[in-house]
């Protein structure tokens, strides 16, 4: 946990932001690896990952840094600047997850002798994510030619937004959750820090199910395609010849609520030391689709009668989660609404400890973050 260089001027800022995970490489900066064709051929021009974006316009912000991005700029340079460094955040979520609430902290040098104000840091990093978004895509549309990538179909000006920012603590309070592992010989002083700091986190994943449109039938065609354009790449889009077994899958989550150790729902490449973890609170709901829906007065009754389509919202809330781990249980939780598994066959599951045994993950873009918490201290 890199300590503040306070003697070289340097202040801790602790931020919450949101983005739209869609158009983003994950949270995390993987410098080269990002806005190019990869060696595996994927065209990854025009993407960033929501760090990148976050340290390109600290790097111009508080750097004074002006980037012509026609010509472009060298990522590796992004990893550290002359006037910000130590950026972390406390939860690093994979491509196309979103976020309502993510946090993360960075130290920032004052400028000619005066304090950066937190207010003026939300707005300057802001104004220029949205500018470096507008220009990298314009100059990529002059670029590309007859080939267009297709992400670029939208454009990602609006994808990542600062949200707040607070002067952070100056050192981290005594609390069990997250001094795990500092030991004596480690220096007395430890600065706050987002990612250890956190004692809480909250994710939301929504999940679409309808029938599927019976086309002969003109009437059923027309509910079942009403509205769902609106939900690509925002839920599961699940097609069910019955709903979901809303009590088996509740069942099912209690048995996974708790400390467990959830070997069988950990992903691959998981660097956590230790596969028990601590599930607060796994919580289920389900409502009609079109109770989503304003212009729901205006349908014909024809319309909302026959409306099948059910939105689930499952909230699942600890402390700290396996890689990929809240997936990997929504996964079940739905295998098990959908009868293919019974609510005890979790049981057997949990304690087989062996991811093979657990059913497939969910889709990356029906996850939300919904909430960081940091104690007492509110960013």
């Amino acid at each position: 946990m890199a300590l503040v260089r306070v003697d070289h001027g340097f202040r801790r800022y602790a931020f919450s932001v949101a983005y739209d995970g869609l158009n983003c490489l994950g949270f995390s900066y993987q410098g080269k690896q990002e806005n190019c064709i990869n060696p595996q051929g994927s065209d990854l021009r025009g993407l960033h990952s929501v760090e990148g974006k976050i340290r390109l316009a600290l790097s111009s912000l508080v750097d004074g840094i002006k980037y012509d991005l026609k010509i472009g700029y060298d990522p590796e340079s992004l990893w550290q600047g002359n006037h910000f460094e130590n950026m972390q955040v406390s939860s690093r979520t994979d491509r196309s997850v979103h976020a309502l609430k993510n946090t993360f902290h960075v130290d920032i040098r004052t400028k000619d002798g005066n304090i950066w104000e937190p207010g003026k840091l939300v707005k300057g990093l802001n104004f220029h994510m949205i500018r470096n978004s507008r220009s990298q895509v314009n100059h990529l549309l002059q670029s590309c030619n007859d080939h267009f990538p297709r992400h670029l179909t939208r454009l990602p000006e609006n994808d990542v937004r600062i949200t707040s920012c607070k002067f952070a603590p100056e050192k981290l309070l005594p609390n069990k959750l997250y001094l795990e592992g500092v030991f004596d010989d480690q220096p007395s002083h430890i600065a706050w820090n987002a990612r250890f700091t956190a004692t809480s986190r909250t994710y939301v994943y929504r999940i679409l199910c309808h029938k599927k449109p019976d086309y002969e039938d003109e009437k059923s065609s027309l509910v079942e395609e009403y509205g769902y354009p609106f939900e690509a790449n925002r839920s599961w889009r699940i097609h069910c010849n019955q709903e979901l077994d809303m009590d088996a899958m509740k069942t099912a989550a209690q048995y996974l609520s708790g400390t467990h150790d959830f070997s069988s729902f950990r992903g691959k490449g998981c660097y956590r030391s230790t596969p028990i973890m601590t599930v607060e609170d796994i919580s289920i709901r389900s409502i009609p689709m079109l109770d989503n829906w304003v212009i729901r007065e205006g349908l014909s009754s024809e319309i909302e009668e026959s409306n099948n389509a059910q939105l689930l919202t499952i909230s699942v809330k600890g402390n700290a989660f396996l890689y990929r781990q809240v997936r990997n249980l929504i996964g079940c939780l739905v295998t098990v609404g959908q009868q293919k598994i019974s609510p005890t066959n979790v049981i057997d599951i949990l304690e087989g400890k062996d991811r093979k045994l657990a059913p497939v993950m969910a889709p990356a873009h029906g996850l939300y973050l919904v909430n960081v918490e940091h104690g007492d201290f509110c960013i």
